[in-house]
């Protein structure tokens, strides 16, 4: 069966074949055991990592589970029915990591769809689905992903990914604050507590209660991801007096992910960036902005705090250091050397944040918001250049943060020593609302800014990019409103780069 056409029916619950509603009747009828679902992520040409958590009681710490280890089957399957099942094998799963469950596995077929289902205690799992990657520079007709961005519980639901699956994209890129620590004074959902999460047991009831949303768990089960931390998982970036708080974070993220890159329990580090080769259309670099970078507050601390809540402020002279970094020299040299000798079409970074400049104008002031690439100049420029240089592959930017709409074309910054000419796709939240104080500004300077060739703050949603070695088309794609599970979503701009580099809109 189509892959495209069968996830549509899953999703829909149309019953036209006995397989489509086997399927959906397993995802609907979820057992005790597996409330939380499934997922898969982390995928590449040969591999994938499976994940599920046993939590017969999702609401308490431990989720309703015994303080001991409990054998988990897991099978790998080349069809939906499981009549073909490729791999399989036992996983303990431990009190120590919340009894989830990770398998990597390895050796599989590039560019094939698997289904995999878990069991134990005589209960199954849900089914899901997952598709590995082409092999690198396989010869690829066109690749389809998603990236989302900014998803708070508390301000909304997650119905924009219900959408995401109807779009049935390749894979989902995830940049950042999946979770959230506080409301900022919204209610629509609540959070289990009024206080953000502390410890190891908080950080876990936090995402057993965002996994108990369902349009997230069924994109989980139907799509493979991509994910990296930001600020609201976890802490405040290199605060040193808050590293209990980002051990407990990192291990409880780790437990709920289809991850790779967490060494052991009560680590407080955690490798996650990486380079997705999408056969000969793409390599795409997926950042860790947070884990290494040097803090933002390095200036006076006599800012406007009124103005964009205090995000957007006047850079001093150590900003422009040449050693200051947003991702730490490692890292720095790992993503540049990965830029130069990318053979694919399109070389793209993955940034959790904005990474072209955008300068708010006060009162004859230079101001920029603080937590994106804009505190990080030089190693912004170090990038740029890198990816500039590389005449093998065009270079693009992708991100998240902001809970808005952007589309930049670099090539018209107007200050030279910031002017890069890099597309950069800039995808809004699931439900993350973008307040008037943050959004306002933005509109109020756009005219300073000719870079931004679009800019949308009104709606939440995603971004879905269908790119092919001569053209990358990036839509906008935005759900009427997250107060209601239900609502229904729109393309409200489209933009296409092609083979020559330039960038055409096409607006609602």
């Amino acid at each position: 069966m189509d892959r495209r056409r069968f996830v549509r029916s899953t999703l829909l619950g149309l019953g036209g074949a006995p397989v489509v509603g086997r399927f959906a009747s397993a995802f609907a009828a979820r057992s005790s055991l597996f409330k939380l679902g499934v997922a898969s992520g982390d995928v590449s040409a040969t591999g994938v990592v499976l994940w599920t958590r046993l939590a017969p009681e999702p609401g308490v710490a431990d989720g309703g589970m015994p303080a001991e280890e409990v054998p988990v089957r897991w099978e790998l399957s080349t069809d939906p029915a499981f009549t073909n099942i490729s791999r399989s094998g036992m996983e303990q799963a431990t009190p120590t990591l919340a009894h989830s469950v990770h398998v990597e596995l390895d050796d599989l077929s590039p560019a094939s769809e698997y289904w995999y289902r878990f069991s134990a205690n005589g209960q199954y799992s849900p089914v899901g689905r997952t598709k590995t990657l082409p092999l690198d520079l396989q010869k690829t007709d066109s690749i389809r992903f998603a990236t989302a961005s900014c998803q708070n519980f508390s301000h909304g639901h997650f119905g924009a990914y219900r959408h995401v699956v109807r779009d049935s994209p390749d894979f989902v890129m995830h940049l950042g604050d999946y979770i959230y620590e506080t409301s900022f004074g919204e209610n629509v959902r609540p959070h289990p507590s009024d206080e953000p999460p502390r410890t190891l047991e908080e950080f876990r009831l936090w995402h057993a209660h965002y996994k108990s949303d369902p349009d997230l768990q069924l994109a989980h089960a139907t799509l493979p991801f991509f994910a990296v931390l930001d600020n609201h998982d976890a802490f405040p970036d290199g605060d040193s007096a808050q590293r209990e708080l980002r051990r407990a974070a990192y291990q409880a993220w780790y437990e709920h992910m289809p991850v790779r890159g967490y060494s052991r329990p009560g680590s407080d580090r955690f490798s996650m960036h990486r380079c997705i080769n999408l056969g000969d259309v793409a390599q795409i670099c997926l950042l860790d902005s947070r884990q290494y970078r040097d803090s933002i507050e390095l200036c006076s601390q006599d800012y406007d705090r009124s103005y964009g809540f205090g995000n957007y402020r006047q850079r001093c002279s150590a900003v422009f250091s040449e050693s200051r970094s947003m991702l730490g020299q490692a890292q720095t040299s790992w993503l540049i050397e990965n830029i130069k000798k990318a053979p694919a079409a399109w070389n793209v970074v993955a940034s959790p944040g904005p990474f072209q400049p955008f300068s708010y104008r006060v009162e004859g002031e230079d101001r920029r918001y603080i937590s994106a690439w804009d505190a990080y100049p030089a190693n912004r420029s170090r990038i740029a250049n890198a990816l500039l240089q590389s005449s093998a592959s065009r270079p693009l930017v992708v991100s998240g943060d902001v809970h808005s709409f952007w589309a930049v074309d670099g090539a018209k910054t107007p200050w030279k020593g910031e002017r890069f000419p890099i597309m950069e796709f800039t995808t809004s939240s699931i439900s993350a609302n973008w307040p008037p104080a943050l959004a306002e500004p933005v509109t109020q300077n756009l005219e300073h800014n000719p870079q931004v060739q679009y800019y949308e703050p009104a709606y939440r949603g995603y971004m879905l990019h269908d790119v092919s070695a001569d053209q990358w088309q990036t839509t906008a794609r935005a759900v009427s409103t997250v107060l209601n599970r239900d609502s229904q979503v729109s393309s409200i701009a489209r933009f296409v780069v092609d083979r020559d580099y330039r960038l055409s809109m096409k607006s609602r």
